[in-house]
């Protein structure tokens, strides 16, 4: 069927201009993003959890791990509230972290931990300290602030690009750290109990859940990115060392 000189021209138009947009834009782009939500996210996200980690602790308070509740008339557990709450709304600034690796074509970062980890944590971490802002419902949050210090510093540095990414040699012990982090968590959760603690059945499973949970989770990554990997690596190397050092008569 013939559309006319005009329409046909109007067509090709269009077409050329979808084909020039799709060759400029997507085919010859670095496929990532602009840097300030990769690195200036980063560095803000570290600042608000660093300020959290800072202000817990300087509360003089914050040794009474085993104190009742009550956010309606005492001041130290608002103030516990109120830090928590910051603490929450990072949980989903950190979702954003997928979305960046879905526009940088990051395929290979979306693991099973990831988007695991990303997608409950806020649900899990609303139910506790909907229930519990304050007491013994602190110490995970604090250990957790100071874990993602160390693993969006990590982040804000390896965005800068590959010369600096090379240089990096310390990934497999901030993923340690965070596997310690859980230790520590069901250590301490597991103890409450033995130290007079008024602890909810709820709050208790759920932090142990918690921390069990992502420490399997965590174990199993460590466990097929560094050990099994690394293995594979080294014996796909000497494959390659055999093969390139063969001698041909």
């Amino acid at each position: 069927m013939d559309l006319g000189p005009c329409i046909r021209s109007e067509h090709n138009w269009v077409q050329d201009l979808a084909d020039a947009y799709h060759v400029n834009l997507i085919e010859k782009t670095d496929p990532s993003v602009m840097e300030w939500p990769l690195v200036g996210r980063d560095r803000l996200n570290v600042f608000l959890i660093f300020c959290y980690y800072a202000k817990i602790r300087i509360n003089s308070d914050a040794k009474d791990s085993c104190k009742t509740l009550d956010i309606m008339h005492d001041a130290t557990t608002y103030r516990y509230a109120e830090i928590t709450w910051w603490f929450y709304l990072t949980k989903y600034v950190e979702l954003c972290d997928t979305i960046f690796f879905v526009l940088r074509k990051k395929d290979r970062q979306l693991s099973r931990l990831h988007l695991v980890h990303h997608s409950t944590v806020p649900l899990l971490i609303f139910a506790l300290l909907r229930s519990e802002p304050g007491g013994h419902n602190t110490f995970f949050p604090l250990a957790n602030s100071f874990v993602h210090c160390v693993m969006y510093m990590y982040y804000a540095i390896s965005a800068l690009g590959d010369h600096v990414t090379i240089h990096l040699k310390f990934k497999r012990y901030v993923t340690m750290t965070q596997m310690i982090q859980f230790i520590l968590v069901l250590c301490y959760i597991a103890s409450r109990p033995f130290y007079g603690c008024q602890v909810s059945s709820m709050s208790y499973g759920t932090n142990l859940f918690l921390a069990g949970f992502f420490f399997v989770l965590f174990c199993n990554f460590y466990w097929n990115e560094y050990l099994i990997n690394k293995e594979e690596a080294r014996k796909q190397n000497l494959s390659n060392n055999g093969v390139n050092g063969k001698k041909h008569s």
